[in-house]
C-alpha cells in the first residue's frame, strides 16, 4: 500500500507548540504526518506533547543552531534530512537574545545540510517584521510574524462588510469570550464533534467554540489552544472557549 503520510520537520520545537502539531493533522491529506522535530527544550516534555497528538507519528532530537552553525548542520544531516522533507517549520526560539538572529542562522544551517538537492517549502515565524530581509537568499518560502493573522483579518474586514460588523461588535462589547465546562460524555469525544454538538450555554444564549484551555505538559499554568483541529481529542482539554453573544 502506498505511503500517503507526509513528512514535516519542524525546528525550535517546544511543547508549547503542540497546537501547531495538531493544525498540521487536519491540513495535510492521508492518513497523518510523520514530523521530526529538534529543539532544546526538555526531551521527555517534548516528546510526550508529540504523541499525545492522534495522528502523528513523531520523533524528537535535542538540538538547535545554539551549539553552532556547524555542530547543528551535521545534526540535520545525521538525523533529520531535511531535504527529504515536503515543508520546513521554523519557529521563533523566544528564550534567545536575538530571536530572529537565531531564526536565520537556522536557515543558514538548513541549507547547508540540504546542499544541492530541491529546498522543500520553508516557513518561518519572526518576531520583528523589519527583519525579514535577513532572509534573502536562503530558501525561504514564507515569513510570518505575530501580527500578520491581525493585519489580515483587520484587511479582510475593510472590504467585507459581515467581518467589519463582527470585529465592531467585539471592540463594543457586544460578544463576550466565556469558559465551559467539559462533560465527561463529552470527554470521549473530539473538538469538530463538540462543534457540531453544542449551540448555547447554560443560560440558553448561543455559543461558538473557538478553542480550548488545556494543562500546560511542563507543569505550568493552563495554555489556551485557538481551534485546536477537529481531531482534537477533549480528554486533554479542561474547558472550553467560547464565543456569545451578551444579554441586553
Amino acid at each position: 500500500m502506498e505511503d500517503t503520510r507526509s513528512r514535516i520537520v519542524v525546528v525550535n520545537f517546544a511543547p508549547r507548540a503542540r497546537g501547531l502539531v495538531r493544525a498540521l493533522v487536519d491540513f495535510f491529506p492521508g492518513d497523518g504526518i510523520d514530523l521530526v522535530c529538534t529543539g532544546d527544550a526538555p526531551v521527555e516534555a517534548s516528546r510526550a506533547a508529540l504523541r499525545g497528538v492522534e495522528g502523528v507519528e513523531g520523533v524528537f532530537f535535542p538540538g538547535s543552531v545554539s551549539q553552532g552553525v556547524d555542530t547543528f548542520t551535521a545534526l540535520l544531516e545525521a538525523d533529520v534530512d531535511p531535504a527529504n522533507a515536503a515543508a520546513i517549520i521554523v519557529l521563533p526560539k523566544l528564550e534567545s537574545v536575538e530571536v530572529d538572529a537565531h531564526s536565520r542562522l537556522t536557515c543558514v544551517a538548513l541549507q547547508r545540510a540540504i546542499g544541492d538537492a530541491p529546498m522543500p517549502t520553508v516557513v518561518v515565524a519572526i518576531e520583528d517584521p523589519e527583519a525579514s530581509f535577513e532572509f534573502s537568499g536562503l530558501g525561504v518560502t514564507t515569513i510570518f510574524y505575530p501580527g500578520f493573522l491581525r493585519a489580515a483579518l483587520f484587511a479582510h474586514a475593510c472590504v467585507e462588510l459581515p467581518v467589519f460588523h463582527f470585529i465592531l461588535a467585539l471592540l463594543r462589547g457586544r460578544f463576550r469570550l466565556q469558559t465551559l465546562p467539559i462533560s465527561e460524555d463529552m470527554r470521549a469525544r473530539s473538538f469538530g464533534d463538540a462543534c457540531m454538538t453544542l449551540e448555547r450555554d447554560h443560560e440558553g444564549r448561543p455559543i461558538s467554540l473557538v478553542g480550548v484551555f488545556a494543562e500546560d505538559p511542563e507543569g505550568g499554568a493552563p495554555t489556551m489552544a485557538i481551534n485546536p483541529g477537529r481531531r482534537y481529542a477533549l480528554r486533554d482539554a479542561q474547558s472550553f472557549l467560547a464565543i456569545s453573544e451578551r444579554r441586553r
